[in-house]
């Protein structure tokens, strides 16, 4: 990629909007060949006539289904495919007399399991959700839980539904195996620019949300955003310009604030800053459900921007924390919102901001490009484990606390002791980096607690940002950035040994316990390539047991009581 001027005149502005809006791919690329890849990337731009036109389809499914007397639907995803529809499903809930949705995007045991002990399979609809239908995750949820609906009801396709593109090998698979209803999304839209596609929108209907009202929040943010708007009330090149050029000065830890309600949503918008900007060692690493502290523990890397609900605050507004940045001198963006709904209108506004923010950090938005490295990692290790019935990793157990880890490249001479390997990782780790807590772990708001504060504990003793990623969530999301963007970081990784023995996946031959474990090692084993500093952690069967060990173990390192 090439480097663009942080400063743009007046004039260049508005010739760079309306290239923008005319889908003139060279404004991120200079070679034919990446240009035509982002030109089959820019579909987002236009997708509400689309999605205007099946509105009728859309919620005419969603009552289909209330009539058939689901009571629950299973969405089967990852990355761009699920976050939507977790975050809608948080912020609206489920509408009454609409089925609950639970977003099953991980490889974790017992998250699976506690989903397939729901029974009840006459009430339950799975939803898979995958754009281009190859992806790991939701194929193998999908060949455990395909079998569960063969022996319990007599028509088991009727019992699923596919969101993907057209050719993929889901929509083959949903067309042989009878699936009740196949949405073919337009092709040309990546996976986190997805929202107000089919990908988004028909999560919505099934949980009640208006979808007309959605879109039409959405419409008005594009009229507003428009090639013929003046450039200084235009809310999508503000905001990306205020991202870009604070992003080139190295203001790169974009730290996101909400009023409660619209919390969830930080996990979207992590996912589209972090994936479309983190690559070429640049890029803007989102900080989300960070705890405040006095604006002097922040360091002058950060920038943040706030979301906020119009009215009176409520008794946990930031509004006077968010005065105390100003007045530290800290960039501060504000964004109102009306009410909910307004999340139709902030899915275009970041999407649009988010690919302008690039164009200033010289990259390319529309791809990952270091998110195959860990995907051909895990494939080899399970190979492995198939060849050979082991896994190919082997731990260090730390003489005093017992903890077993093991330490990336960069921290080789410290291997032995988990004590050394984390003063190691502070002694270079400078406070305008970073550090990421990355659990491969049931989805669980003790544990979440838990590194919370060890989160707390890092910021206040060291002065730097943290992060935290289930895994193999992250990968999808924050996984890009990790590899491909600033190279101030470092990383906490932790597994667990197994509580049992699971069921292998039909045609697998792997359970979903080594499949996440194998994700995690292969993970660990790119960022130790990249040069980053990483340990991973393979805690007992007793997880939370063993992370507040691990806690305790860092507070002493890093000289904290």
């Amino acid at each position: 990629m090439f480097h663009r001027p942080s400063y743009l005149s007046n004039v260049e502005k508005e010739a760079f909007i309306s290239r923008f809006w005319k889908k003139d791919p060279s404004i991120w690329a200079r070679d034919v060949e990446n240009q035509e890849q982002i030109a089959n990337r820019l579909g987002w731009l236009d997708v509400i006539p689309k999605m205007r036109e099946s509105l009728g389809e859309i919620e005419g499914f969603a009552q289909d289904v209330i009539k058939r007397g689901i009571k629950r639907i299973i969405l089967l995803g990852m990355g761009g495919s699920s976050l939507c529809p977790l975050i809608l499903s948080q912020v609206f809930g489920s509408k009454e007399g609409f089925p609950v949705l639970n977003v099953l995007d991980t490889t974790d045991p017992d998250e699976i399991e506690n989903v397939a002990k729901i029974g009840d399979w006459e009430t339950i609809l799975f939803l898979v959700a995958s754009k281009s239908g190859t992806t790991l995750e939701p194929n193998a949820l999908f060949n455990y839980f395909w079998p569960m609906l063969e022996n319990e009801v007599s028509d088991p396709g009727s019992h699923f539904v596919a969101i993907t593109d057209t050719g993929t090998p889901l929509a083959d698979l949903a067309n042989d195996r009878g699936f009740l209803k196949v949405f073919l999304n337009p092709s040309d839209i990546g996976g986190r620019y997805s929202a107000l596609s089919y990908f988004g929108l028909v999560p919505a209907a099934l949980l009640g949300v208006d979808i007309d009202r959605l879109l039409q929040r959405a419409e008005d943010m594009v009229s507003r955003c428009g090639p013929d708007m003046p450039l200084d009330t235009n809310p999508g090149y503000r905001l990306g310009e205020f991202l870009g050029e604070f992003g080139v000065q190295s203001r790169d830890k974009l730290t996101i604030l909400t009023d409660s309600p619209l919390k969830p949503f930080g996990l979207w918008l992590e996912q589209l800053v972090a994936e479309s900007t983190g690559k070429e060692t640049r890029g803007l690493v989102p900080i989300i459900d960070e705890s405040t502290g006095i604006p002097g523990f922040y360091g002058g890397e950060r920038i943040f921007v706030y979301l906020r609900i119009k009215g009176k605050p409520g008794e946990d507004s930031l509004e006077d924390f968010v005065s105390e940045l100003r007045e530290s001198d800290f960039p501060v963006y504000e964004l109102w919102i009306e009410d909910l709904y307004d999340l139709g209108a902030q899915f275009f506004l970041w999407e649009m901001a988010t690919a302008l923010a690039s164009y200033f950090l010289g990259v390319n938005p529309f791809d990952e490009p270091d998110v195959q490295l860990s995907k051909e990692k895990t494939r080899v290790i399970l190979d492995v484990y198939r060849a050979e019935g082991k896994m190919p990793v082997k731990f260090w157990v730390d003489p005093n606390s017992q903890i077993h880890f093991r330490a990336s490249e960069m921290l080789a001479a410290s291997m032995k002791s988990l004590p050394r390997a984390i003063r190691d990782i502070f002694h270079v780790l400078p406070t305008w980096g970073y550090l990421a807590f990355l659990p491969y772990l049931p989805y669980d708001p003790e544990m979440e607690e838990v590194i919370g504060k060890m989160r707390y504990l890092v910021r206040e003793a060291k002065g730097c940002a943290t992060t935290m990623g289930y895994g193999p969530r992250y990968l999808h999301s924050t996984g890009q950035i990790y590899k491909g963007g600033p190279s101030s970081a470092a990383f906490f990784m932790f597994t667990r040994r197994r509580v049992k023995d699971y069921p292998e996946i039909p045609d697998f031959g792997v359970s979903f316990w080594h499949i996440q474990f194998a994700q995690a090692v292969g993970d660990f084993e790119a960022l130790s390539e990249g040069r980053l500093r990483a340990i991973h952690v393979h805690l007992p069967s007793d997880y939370l047991g063993g992370l507040k060990d691990f806690s305790r173990v860092l507070s002493r390192s890093i000289g904290m009581k």
